[in-house]
């Protein structure tokens, strides 16, 4: 899988599912004039990581993180009981359960931009994260989903597969995000460590 298509799987699974209407078509007119920039990647890439560094704090990470590495042992066992079956299916459920409790930003609740940037603007450990580097809840918003169409766009292309520019698209940041492949791929990596180890 190419770094594209992993970084937009990565990213749609916490963003927002545009709806249809004039706030939407607002929104993809804001996002085909937005272009994206190593400055700001940079900044987004420390609030990233400055609120994961804060969430690794709170209690109910550190017991999803016990509980997965639970999880882990049991999954390597060759030949497992039946109570360790049981006790895995427990286990996904206790972590599903606690991940969705504890989220950081329900970003994928959200259907414009406004809404994504009002709920980051209610989880303080990121919200001020991003205020320390001096970018508000909307610009993030806006960067996140431009990276997202961005990265569907350059995948695409990359197969030989784009004949137009999706609407609402900056020709330019499928550009950004061909060039800056490897810069990406080491953004991709510090933000989901837990798929980095299981590869």
């Amino acid at each position: 899988m190419t770094t594209c298509c992993a970084l937009v799987m990565a990213l749609s699974l916490a963003l927002p599912a545009w709806q249809t209407g004039n706030a939407a078509e607002a929104d993809l007119k804001e996002l085909s004039t937005y272009t994206l920039s190593m400055e700001t990647l940079r900044k987004v890439d420390r609030a990233m990581r400055a609120a994961m560094a804060e969430m690794r704090k709170d209690p109910k990470f550190q017991e999803v993180e016990k509980l997965k590495g639970e999880l882990e042992a049991l999954k390597k066992k060759d030949d497992r009981t039946e109570e360790e079956d049981r006790r895995i299916e427990m286990l996904e459920q206790q972590i599903h359960e606690l991940e969705s409790a504890a989220s950081p930003v329900k970003m994928n609740d959200a259907a414009t931009i406004s809404e994504m940037a009002a709920n980051i603007q209610k989880e303080p450990r990121l919200a001020g994260a991003l205020q320390r580097e001096g970018l508000t809840p909307r610009e993030f918003s806006k960067f996140m989903l431009a990276m997202m169409q961005a990265g569907f766009a350059a995948g695409i292309q990359k197969a030989g597969l784009l004949k137009t520019t999706p609407e609402g698209t900056n020709p330019a940041n499928i550009k950004w995000v061909l060039d800056h492949e490897a810069e990406l791929q080491k953004m991709q990596q510090a933000w989901n460590p837990d798929k980095e180890k299981k590869n």
